[in-house]
Parts: structure tokens; C-alpha cells; sequence
């Protein structure tokens, strides 16, 4: 039993796996430095385990319509009296706050149009009501937006604003939503901060970014000419007036193509609702990744010892082969994942698993060049610590 405990917590198997990690890592920086591995970088970087584990949670359409947000789908209309009418009946209905996500370019030939829309927006009570506008001409060497695009009718500066950006390339996958934005010498709020300002009166503690959580959730989206047969989905909700259905104004999410104001509905429900999502930190992933490491080694030491053990010559081959290692590995994966689903899933907590599955993978090469190191220690030092190693015996052979 002696022998046995301490083949199972020999420091061997952290070594082997911190070999592994060390390996992995100069791989990346090669990859980094490498510019005809930039596009596989790239892929690489817009991929998380939260595609997956988002996946899981919304298969087979299996959702629960959202009781606090409801969409105002305005995509037929193009005439800007019809678009002020449609805002004076959902202030009307006095909803909890109201998003505005469209942005009103300059007055155009519209009759009354232009005078009718602005008396709409700024009529009764503007303080639940943000307007969606967007921050440009970002600086590279100031790392702020220099200028923005507002409405014809909003004042720069008003408070009840938020910025509408998303992201410039429209093959990136949409996971977070930025809090704020440096805009000239002051700090900008996005269009889902300010709504959630309002409806909880609090800052979201000064973080820039929101991890989206893309729960199984679906939100009743509503006609511009229905909201008086749907009035229990507006008042007291949050409304988000916009388009659902133009093509240029859908983007790629975990859960599949969305429309932007779906986003900015799945963003204010995680910002106001849902249980914010925690993100491990650089230590626990490469703690996580020890671990994933440890016990891939060890299961492997321990079965190929045991089998030799035996003598079988069938057995014997078995280890032998890359078969036994993918499924030792496959195991080991499927159990790193599962803990990972379940945090992320029960306790809204983020690991990053890409090192730690990266460790599962690569753990053969990061023992060859362990016991390589320990070959060369052998031949030319005394060191009792080689010897004491559980490769020691095969040290010859390697």
C-alpha cells in the first residue's frame, strides 16, 4: 500500500505535466511570432468552451420566454411619423425603461416627419429612455474614440445615451459586451449599462466588460402595430424598440446567428438578472491544466505498470500503441469538461479548459522530454533525486 500511495502522489506526475505546459507555451509564442499562423491564432482565440457548454444549454430549442424584456420589431416601418407614433404608444404604456436601438442620421425630406419624431422622443418622461448612438474614429495611439454619431435630435452629452458598437469584424463571434468605452477625455456607457443603471440604480461596479450569458432564454418579440393587444409585455418591462429581421444587423453568437437587438436583450438580462459570470484567473487555468496533466500521467503510469506487470503479451502491445493513449486521454477530457460544464452551468464560473485540454493531448511529450532530462542527469551528476524517480528503471532505455 506504501508503494502504491506513493506512485499515486510521486512529484513525478506535476513535473511531467509542467514539462507539458512549458511546451505548449513555446508553441503559442512560435505561433504568435509566426505571421502564416496568424489565421490559426486567430481561430483559436475566437474559439471558448462556452460555445459548447451554451450549445448544451440551448438544445432542441428547450427555452423559457424572458418575463422582463420584450422586443419591439419595427422593420417594416420607413416613415418617421409611423416610427414617432410607435414611440409615443409604448411611453404610453409605461414600460420600466425603453432602448431605442436606432439612430436617426440628420433631417431629411419627410414632411413632418422629422418634427414629429423628436417631439415623440423628448415628450413625457426621458428619464427611463436611452438612445442608441455609436463612438468612431478610434485612435490607435490614445486607445479613445475621437467622434461619434448621434440623432438629429439628441444634444451631445445628453445622459440618457448608450453606444451601440459591436464589433468591426462581423465573422467574430459576439461573447461580451463592452460597459464602457474611452471616449475623448471622458469615459462612455453602452446602451445595456445605461438601461441597467436605471433599472438597478447601480454601475456594474466599474467593469468594462460583460461576459454575455447566453441562458435558454427566449424574449416575446412584439409588432409595431400590436402593442396595444400585448400591453402585459410592456409595461413595467423592459423595451427595446429595433429592427429583428435585417440581415445586415445580424451577428454570430454561441448559440447561432442573433440579431443585435437580441444581443443587446441577452447583455441587459445578464447585466440586471442573471448571476454574473466569473472568470478564472491566469493561475487557476495553469492550476487546472496541472491537474489535468497529473492525472492523465498518472492513469497512464498506473495501468501501464500494471499491465506489464502481467506480462500479456496482448496487454503489453495494447500500451504500446497511440490507441491506448486517445482513450486514456478521451477519459480524462471528458472529465475535465464535465467539472468544467458543471461550474460553469450550477455557479455561473468561468475555467478556461483550452490549456488543460492542450495538457491532455500533448502529456506523452512533455514525459519523453522529462525522462530525457532525467537520462542526462543520470549520466553525469549523483543526484539521489533522479534515482528516486519512478522512470528511474527505464531511464537506460529512453
Amino acid at each position: 500500500m506504501k508503494g502504491l500511495l506513493r506512485r499515486i502522489f510521486h512529484i513525478d506526475h506535476i513535473i511531467v505535466a509542467a514539462f507539458t505546459i512549458l511546451i505548449i507555451e513555446l508553441l503559442v509564442v512560435i505561433a504568435v511570432n509566426l505571421e502564416f499562423l496568424s489565421p490559426v491564432v486567430r481561430a483559436l482565440e475566437s474559439f471558448s468552451m462556452t460555445d459548447v457548454y451554451y450549445k448544451i444549454l440551448n438544445k432542441d430549442g428547450d427555452t423559457e420566454e424572458c418575463n422582463t424584456i420584450t422586443l419591439v420589431d419595427m422593420t417594416d416601418l420607413t416613415h418617421r411619423q409611423d416610427i414617432a407614433k410607435v414611440i409615443s404608444e409604448i411611453k404610453a404604456l409605461k414600460p420600466a425603461a425603453l432602448g431605442v436601438d436606432i439612430i436617426f442620421e440628420g433631417l431629411i425630406e419627410d414632411g413632418d416627419g422629422d418634427n414629429l419624431l423628436a417631439d415623440a422622443c423628448l415628450e413625457g418622461d426621458s428619464v427611463n429612455t436611452v438612445w442608441a448612438y455609436k463612438l468612431t474614429k478610434y485612435d490607435e495611439e490614445t486607445r479613445k474614440f475621437q467622434n461619434s454619431l448621434h440623432s438629429f435630435f439628441i444634444v451631445e452629452g445628453m445622459e440618457n445615451e448608450g453606444f451601440v458598437n459591436l464589433v468591426d469584424d462581423p465573422s467574430k463571434t459576439i461573447k461580451r459586451y463592452a460597459v464602457t468605452l474611452p471616449y475623448k477625455d471622458t469615459v462612455a456607457y453602452s446602451l445595456p449599462a445605461q438601461i441597467a443603471r436605471i433599472v438597478k440604480h447601480a454601475d456594474l461596479g466599474g467593469e468594462k466588460n460583460h461576459t454575455i450569458n447566453y441562458k435558454a432564454v427566449s424574449f416575446p418579440v412584439v409588432k409595431y402595430d400590436e402593442l396595444s393587444s400585448y400591453r402585459e409585455l410592456i409595461e413595467g418591462h423592459i423595451v427595446l424598440l429595433g429592427t429583428t429581421q435585417e440581415e445586415r444587423e445580424m451577428y454570430y453568437t454561441p448559440i447561432g446567428q442573433k440579431s443585435g437587438m437580441e444581443i443587446l436583450a441577452y447583455t441587459i438580462l445578464s447585466m440586471t438578472e442573471t448571476t454574473p459570470i466569473r472568470h478564472s484567473s491566469r493561475w487557476m487555468i495553469i492550476l487546472w491544466a496541472l491537474i489535468a496533466g497529473y492525472i492523465t500521467n498518472l492513469i497512464d503510469y498506473l495501468l501501464t505498470k500494471r499491465i506489464e506487470n502481467r506480462r500479456s503479451t496482448l496487454m503489453v502491445f495494447i500500451t504500446q500503441s497511440e490507441f491506448y493513449d486517445k482513450i486514456i486521454s478521451f477519459f480524462v477530457m471528458m472529465l475535465i469538461t464535465g467539472v468544467s460544464f458543471h461550474l460553469y452551468a450550477k455557479y455561473n464560473y468561468f475555467v478556461d479548459t483550452v490549456l488543460a485540454l492542450s495538457t491532455i493531448v500533448l502529456i506523452e511529450e512533455g514525459r519523453l522530454l522529462y525522462a530525457g532530462l532525467l537520462s542526462v542527469l543520470k549520466k553525469k551528476t549523483k543526484w539521489k533525486w533522479v534515482e528516486k524517480s519512478i522512470y528511474a528503471d527505464d531511464l537506460d532505455i529512453t
